[in-house]
């Protein structure tokens, strides 16, 4: 009947006002008068609860104290645990002593349940809705409640029910409906205890604070009704529950009185047999007996025990084995605590039936049991049947079995009488007896205790020692809480008690009305409380999304007011004279005149002459309702006489009764558009020339390739025949033409390469290379030229460096331009190196220096210009012009870029990056 905690600690965070230095000592202090309070009014709640406990017994329809704990445990963390703790234990020993079962097993496995259950609730919540819900949006409330009422709240009822069985407050059928009963009463008092709580202690309080009035006071007001409804209702139904007991405890008190007179009725009819026939044989005292002591009848047996004095024993002794007891003798018990033998007379049994279960005490001299003597005693001086009090009986052996023996006296003369009619004594025969068990009796009445009622039967003479005859010790101090009625019988000239209570209280009747209107009514109040939280938190966020609309509309009317002011557009507002009456400052800006100026003259007067007429023409339709609104280019005046060309859209806005009412005009001014129209054509135009002259060059190209190849490969024909022999001059006339035809050939796959890069046409594959077969590749394509102009090249690739990321084609491709140019325009025994080497992590930096005349910064603006050979047209070395523009798009295509470092007479460095093969990382 608890609930659960949160993660927040209230010794670090006791409140919102708490100073962040408070010394230890005063926030230990704090935090044990927060536990103390939480468990005085925990404790508070649930003994009020239990004042609504209806069958069975233990369980209350609600327990708002679980809604306090778990909302305390959100609000202040596990720190509140041990006052959640104390109070469930305070609880639990209070219904303990009402109920007059105090157990402390009992109230420390509630107390944990409780504080489990308010930790576990907390953490649910925290997790599901946040860590202090508003509880203000439906999805948000079902969440919490299924966190806190559903899953929770199997805790307390689980660990406390298993309390209550484990103490024997409860017995094993009444589990089942005490767990029920109990997960009941914390889910409804979860439901109606939180939102309370959580009103007056919760965060945020901004949104718990106003709850104080709208959903705390009418759940405790209702709450408050529901309750003296449910005790008065209680109330009547326990009356009737009371009547239903006392009938039925009536009922079983006659049947039991009833059961007890049957051994003194036994008593009287062998007392009567025995006037009739003093000397009855022993078969025919067993048979007369037969039915009235068989076994398992309401005495355990009757009989006949003579006075003797001890000279008369032998003679007896033979007259009982001639009766049929073979091995008959006369003996005396020798038990503890009995008395020793009377020299003067002696009481053995002589005839007893049933002989079967009762042949132990034949013969036995019952004058030694001193419970017996005084019975006897009483009963030979009074001539009427007296009882003796409980003791182990005689054909008992090894058992303890206690028993009651009623004796009645026989008189000389088969007389009744104790006296003679002079008032002299009479000699006393003997005594006729019964004997009985009254548990085994009292059984046989109310069968395996079968009933609701339980009962015990209590010897409550003066004197005796053993009070309990039947019956449970428990009913020796019956808490006062069980129902119980008790009748005084006068037993034989013994006072007994038959007390008849109900171990599981008062029962429970059919068509109870008190639980499932405390349930129903509860449930009710509960789902009020939901209702109520639910209208509050939709009150709430109408409210704040009404706030939030009027600042967005604020806030939007102020961005409209700026956009308006600061907007590059004109934007007018005129009436339908076409006066204007509202203007932004850009309209004013664009015609260079004040608002006041353009609020002096009409639309019409600031518009082209020429444009006038069919202003007017529009502006008429528009009020006419023949147009929605128009947009049209048109001419304003400025204040200098400047014409000024716009687009003007105008629109009509309308009253509330739907009449004409104002003309909004949007003016743009379109110069700067006619402009960039223009310059957009002129672009057009020259893109437009730049296709046409990459595809004349791209088929210019291929034209010029065929006839080339054809002079090419005849070239080698010729250079390969050998009949007849070409002449040393004319292998030079060759030679000279197939250099010039494979120089055109470059140039041409140059021109085709430049014309697919410029369409983007050119593709490349990424790949992982491995770079020392392509730069072996890259120099041989240079290794003729190198030796022609007796260049040397130096090749330094770090081990590092050597795994890298590319196209294969295209990086030779960029190697042997860069190769080629370090070589070409190098000075004669010049040197080149081409190196590789490792930047950062992931990167290759390849580069070709060389020691050539170098670039200025001029050339170096321009150096990545198609066909601009940097004024080395006229010179001797071959080339177009277009291998580094190649160079650098082939780069760019692989994501890389080309860097220049040049000075005059100091050489260039050209280089790049390439990032590193992954499996080289």
């Amino acid at each position: 009947m608890t609930e659960a905690p949160s993660s927040t600690n209230v010794a670090a965070a006791p409140g919102p006002h708490a100073p962040e230095d408070s010394p230890p000592r005063r926030s230990l202090a704090r935090l044990a008068a927060l536990n103390a309070a939480l468990a005085l009014v925990y404790a508070v709640l649930g003994v009020l609860a239990l004042r609504l406990i209806l069958p069975p017994d233990f369980v209350s329809p609600i327990y708002p104290a679980a809604g306090l704990a778990v909302a305390a445990a959100l609000r202040w963390g596990p720190s509140v645990l041990p006052g959640i703790a104390l109070g469930g234990a305070a609880v639990s020993l209070a219904i303990g002593m009402e109920r007059g079962h105090l157990d402390l097993l009992q109230p420390l496995l509630v107390a944990v349940g409780g504080a489990l259950q308010a930790w576990l609730g907390a953490a649910l919540a925290r997790r599901w809705t946040g860590p202090h819900p508003p509880l203000c949006e439906p999805a948000e409330l079902l969440r919490f409640l299924a966190a806190t009422a559903g899953v929770a709240c199997l805790v307390a009822p689980s660990i406390g029910v298993a309390a209550l069985w484990l103490t024997s407050a409860i017995g094993p059928s009444q589990v089942a409906s005490h767990w029920v009963g109990w997960w009941v009463g914390d889910a409804i008092g979860v439901l109606i205890g939180a939102p309370v709580s959580l009103a007056l202690f919760g965060l945020p309080r901004r949104h718990w604070a106003p709850r104080r009035l709208s959903v705390a006071l009418p759940l405790v007001v209702t709450c408050a009704l529901l309750f003296a409804a449910t005790r008065h209702v209680a109330d009547n139904e326990e009356g009737r529950r009371r009547q239903a007991f006392e009938l039925e405890a009536t009922n079983a008190l006659n049947t039991l009185a009833d059961t007890l007179s049957m051994p003194l009725t036994a008593l009287e009819a062998n007392h009567s047999l025995l006037l009739v026939a003093p000397d009855i044989s022993r078969a025919d005292f067993e048979r007369a007996h037969a039915e009235r002591a068989r076994a398992g009848g309401a005495v355990h047996a009757v009989g006949w025990a003579p006075l003797l004095r001890p000279q008369d024993v032998p003679a007896f002794e033979r007259t009982a084995q001639a009766d049929g007891y073979l091995n008959y003798r006369v003996f005396e018990r020798r038990r503890p605590g009995d008395l020793p033998p009377d020299r003067d007379q002696l009481l053995p049994i002589r005839l007893i039936a049933p002989y079967g279960r009762n042949r132990a005490a034949m013969g036995a001299n019952i004058r030694s049991i001193p419970q017996a003597r005084a019975a006897q005693d009483r009963a030979i001086a009074t001539g009427q049947p007296a009882a003796t009090e409980s003791f182990p009986l005689s054909q008992d052996v090894g058992v303890t079995l206690m028993g009651v023996v009623v004796y009645r006296a026989l008189y000389e003369g088969g007389s009744t009488e104790p006296r003679d009619a002079t008032g002299r004594p009479r000699r006393p025969l003997g005594v006729a007896f019964a004997t009985l068990r009254p548990e085994a009796l009292l059984r046989g009445a109310l069968p395996a205790r079968a009933s609701r009622l339980d009962y015990c039967l209590l010897d409550a003479t003066p004197g005796g020692q053993r009070p309990l005859l039947a019956g449970d010790a428990r009913c020796l101090q019956l808490p006062a809480a069980l129902p119980s009625q008790s009748r005084e019988l006068d037993f034989a000239g013994r006072a007994w008690r038959l007390v008849v209570y109900s171990p599981t209280g008062l029962p429970a009747l059919e068509g109870s009305t008190a639980l499932p209107f405390a349930i129903a009514g509860l449930t009710g109040t509960a789902l009020l409380g939901l209702l109520l939280l639910t209208i509050t938190g939709t009150t709430a966020r109408v409210a704040r999304r009404v706030e939030e609309a009027r600042l967005r509309l604020r806030d939007s009317e102020e961005r409209f007011r700026t956009i308006v002011e600061h907007a590059p557009i004109g934007v007018v507002s005129c009436d339908l004279q076409a006066r204007p009456q509202e203007i932004n400052p850009y309209f004013c800006q664009l015609l260079g005149m004040s608002v006041e100026q353009l609020k002096a003259r009409s639309v019409m007067a600031i518009t082209h002459p020429d444009d006038r007429a069919e202003d007017s023409r529009l502006g008429m339709a528009l009020i006419r309702g023949e147009l929605g609104r128009y947009s049209r280019i048109k001419r304003y005046i400025g204040a200098q006489g400047q014409v000024i060309t716009v687009r003007a859209t105008v629109s009509l806005l309308r009253d509330a009764q739907g009449q004409p009412y104002r003309l909004l005009g949007v003016v743009e001014d379109i110069g700067e558009q006619l402009r960039l129209a223009e310059l957009e054509r002129v672009h057009e135009a020259e893109l437009a020339a730049n296709r046409a002259k990459n595809e004349f060059l791209s088929r210019m190209s291929h034209e010029l390739r065929t006839p080339l190849n054809a002079m090419l490969g005849f070239a080698q024909l010729l250079e390969a025949d050998h009949d007849p022999i070409l002449s040393p001059r004319q292998r030079g006339w060759l030679a000279q033409i197939q250099q010039s035809g494979w120089h055109l050939l470059q140039m041409i796959d140059d021109t085709l390469d430049l014309s697919r890069l410029d369409a983007g046409q050119l593709r490349v594959r990424i790949e992982h290379l491995d770079l020392e077969p392509i730069a072996a590749d890259s120099l041989a394509m240079v290794e003729s030229q190198r030796r022609r102009l007796g260049v040397s090249i130096e090749v330094e690739l770090d081990s590092d460096a050597c795994e890298l990321r590319a196209d294969a084609t295209r990086l030779k491709q960029v190697l042997t331009n860069l190769l080629s140019n370090a070589v070409k325009y190098n000075r004669p025994g010049g040197q080149v190196w081409l190196r590789a080497r490792r930047v950062g992590d992931s990167m290759v930096e390849l580069s070709v220096a060389d020691t050539g005349p170098g670039l200025s910064d001029a050339q170096k603006t321009q150096l990545f210009q198609p066909f601009n050979r940097l004024g080395r047209e006229v010179g001797a070395i071959e080339g177009t012009g277009i291998g580094l523009v190649i160079t650098q798009r082939l780069l760019a295509l692989m994501d890389s870029q080309l860097q220049v470092d040049s000075a005059p007479d100091k050489g260039s460095t050209f280089s790049f990056l390439l990032p590193v093969s992954s499996a080289n990382q």
